[in-house]
């Protein structure tokens, strides 16, 4: 069984950015040299690497789609998982990307306390708890599908054992 899903943008990300990479190719063409460029783009292909593009439901796993490669998460690994919309919400960034190709890394809210997320939409949001009682934010473009597909394999992967 393998089922994809978009991981949409919500209008800040698209903003920002947007407003990063402008900035950081009109730092590179008002500073010409190898150097600049090379910075410029180390970070706008670096951080495009590791944007979230998707997620992958496939057989025991859940994948977070990155450019070219995913980040893995075992069924056996995640304890509960619910749509919780505006999960992010009044969240501040602990270690990580904030805005650009995606909110990825450390982030901490009251409502959750600290948290890793891995997501493009501040209001689409999923929640993972694992094993280990980590919580993990997702934004795929349909949470409650999303949520319902990996609950039905979960239980499928429960009855064949």
């Amino acid at each position: 069984m393998k089922k994809q899903f978009r991981a949409p943008w919500d209008l800040l990300l698209t903003s920002l950015t947007v407003i990063v990479i402008a900035v950081l190719i009109g730092i590179n063409y008002a500073t010409p040299g190898l150097i600049t460029t090379l910075i410029t783009w180390g970070i706008i292909l670096g951080t495009a690497a590791f944007g979230v593009y998707g997620y992958s439901v496939q057989n025991e796993k859940l994948k977070i789609l990155r450019l070219g490669w995913s980040k893995d998460l075992s069924f056996s690994s995640i304890k509960k998982i619910e749509y919780t919309p505006n999960a992010m919400l009044g969240s501040i960034r602990t270690f990580g990307v904030g805005g650009l190709f995606c909110y990825l890394g450390y982030f901490k809210n009251s409502v959750l306390g600290s948290y890793k997320a891995y997501a493009t939409h501040r209001k689409r949001t999923v929640v993972v708890t694992t094993q280990d009682d980590d919580q993990i934010v997702l934004s795929p473009e349909k949470p409650k599908d999303f949520v319902e597909t990996i609950k039905e394999r979960m239980e499928q992967i429960e009855q064949e054992q």
